[in-house]
């Protein structure tokens, strides 16, 4: 429709379909050292945890690093695309693909900065805070989901490890 703002649901492409459902750990299976490494095992409980986000979001198609931004942006009064980037872990080249993306979907405006044409600072629009409530609501409903075989003090216990990586 002529005139109509862009939705949530046009950010990015839905990912490919995985097919078959992630056995995060089968019992019959024999992971040998791999039970043993703690890269491996933050990987497969990230790919359980993935599965949940994106059946969460499924109508939105949105990706954690799309999420991320916009809290990051929100968050963060007049933050510089350059380091978004840096903050999520994006390569440049990636960085401004997402905020293309986001502008596109009338979700982020880019801001310039007096002085420096180069640089821009970035900032959710009116739309892109109406989403991401949404999506906060959303993902809160998921972590509570994804993390709900662990006490409130584990939580607190394995995020504090988790940022010693």
């Amino acid at each position: 429709m002529a005139g109509r703002r862009q939705t949530a649901s046009r950010i990015l492409p839905r990912p490919a379909g995985r097919g078959d459902a992630f056995e995060q750990w089968p019992a019959d299976v024999e992971f040998g050292v791999l039970r043993e490494l703690m890269g491996y095992a933050l990987r497969r409980a990230q790919i359980a945890i993935y599965e949940d986000f994106f059946a969460t979001v499924e109508d939105l198609d949105i990706t954690p690093p799309v999420f991320s931004s916009m809290v990051l942006i929100r968050n963060n009064p007049g933050l510089r695309q350059s380091r978004l980037g840096r903050i999520v872990g994006i390569a440049r080249s990636g960085t401004m693909t997402l905020v293309d993306r986001l502008e596109r979907a009338g979700l982020v405006q880019r801001l310039s900065v007096p002085g420096d044409r180069r640089v821009n600072e970035l900032a959710l629009t009116g739309h892109g805070n109406t989403v991401l409530d949404e999506l906060i609501r959303r993902i809160r409903a998921h972590d509570d989901r994804v993390s709900a075989r662990l006490t409130d003090d584990e939580k607190v216990t394995l995020r504090a490890l988790l940022a010693k990586f």
